[in-house]
C-alpha cells in the first residue's frame, strides 16, 4: 500500500449490505476515505472487516458507526461528532431503505410510516445535518436513493411509492436551494436489485406482482455501485442505471397513458 494524501471523504449510509456496500468498496477501491452507517451492528463489523480488504492506501480511513437514521436527534449528534473528527463529507450517499410490499387492504397503516420514516425522513435527516457543513465548504455532493417506483406508480407499492416519490421531490427542490453553494444534488434510481433487501421483500408479494416483475431481469448491486461511481463528478440530477429505466422514466412522464398498460392491476385476486 502507498501513502494517500488528499483523500476525498464519504458518508456511506445503508453502507453495511446492498448497493451501499458495494458503492462503499468501490469508493474505497479509488482512494476514498468511507464512513459506513447502519442500524444493524454486527452486519456493519462484518461489512468493515471485508471493505477494509480494498484499501488503497496505509493512511486510508474505513470505519463503521451505528446510526437509526429515523431519529433525528442520534443522526444530528452523530454527524457532527464525526465531522467534528474528520471534517466536512464531499459525498453523502444515502443508500437505507426498504419495501413492504402489499395491497391497500392488506398493509397496515404502521407499514406505511415505517417506511415513510426510513426511505424519506431518513434521507431529509442526514442531509438536514450534513447540508449546512457543506454550504461553509461551499463543495459537496449528495446522492439520495429513490427508485424507478419513485416516478411510476405500481400496484401493490402505494407505501413504498410514495415514500420513493417524496425523495425525488425533497431531492429536486433542495438542489435548487444548494447550486448557489456549489453543491450537487442527485437522485437514484434503481430497479429491482439483488440485495438481502429484495429477498425479504420477495416474500410479501402476490403471484400478480411476482409475475409482473419478472419480465424484468434483476441487476447486481456491484452494477448499481458503478453507476453512482460514474456520476459522481457530474451534475446529472436522475441517475438509471440501466436503458430500460431511463426509457421508463421518459414514458412515465410523457406517455402516462401507455405506462399504464404495463404497470396496472389486472386481477382482482386477493394476496
Amino acid at each position: 500500500m502507498k501513502a494517500n494524501t488528499l483523500s476525498k471523504l464519504a458518508f456511506v449510509v445503508g453502507g453495511s449490505e446492498g448497493i451501499g456496500k458495494e458503492t462503499a468498496r468501490e469508493m474505497i477501491r479509488q482512494g476514498f476515505d468511507v464512513i459506513i452507517f447502519s442500524r444493524n451492528q454486527s452486519k456493519l463489523d462484518k461489512a468493515i472487516f471485508e471493505l477494509q480488504s480494498a484499501r488503497q492506501s496505509l493512511r486510508q480511513k474505513t470505519e463503521s458507526c451505528a446510526l437509526d437514521v429515523t431519529d433525528w436527534n442520534m443522526t444530528k449528534a452523530m454527524m457532527e461528532k464525526l465531522i467534528k473528527k474528520h471534517g466536512t463529507p464531499d459525498y453523502l450517499i444515502n443508500c437505507a431503505g426498504y419495501a413492504r410490499p402489499g395491497y391497500i387492504e392488506d398493509l397496515e397503516i404502521e407499514h406505511y410510516r415505517k417506511m415513510m420514516d426510513l426511505n424519506y425522513f431518513g434521507i431529509v435527516h442526514t442531509c438536514k445535518a450534513i447540508a449546512p457543513h457543506m454550504m461553509k465548504a461551499k463543495h459537496g455532493k449528495i446522492i439520495n436513493t429513490s427508485s424507478m417506483a419513485g416516478f411510476i406508480g405500481l400496484f401493490g407499492y402505494t407505501g413504498y411509492c410514495a415514500s420513493k416519490w417524496a425523495v425525488v421531490g425533497f431531492s429536486e427542490a433542495l438542489r435548487r436551494e444548494l447550486e448557489v453553494y456549489g453543491i450537487r444534488v442527485s437522485v437514484l434510481a434503481p430497479p429491482n436489485t439483488t440485495t438481502p433487501g429484495l429477498i425479504e421483500e420477495n416474500r410479501y408479494k402476490s403471484m400478480e406482482i411476482l409475475a409482473t416483475e419478472e419480465k424484468v431481469k434483476p441487476v447486481s448491486p456491484e452494477y448499481v455501485a458503478k453507476s453512482i461511481i460514474a456520476n459522481l463528478s457530474n451534475n446529472k440530477f436522475m441517475i438509471h442505471p440501466t436503458f430500460e429505466g431511463s426509457l421508463a422514466y421518459r414514458l412515465s412522464r410523457f406517455t402516462p397513458s401507455l405506462m399504464n398498460l404495463f404497470v396496472r392491476r389486472k386481477s382482482e385476486s386477493l394476496s
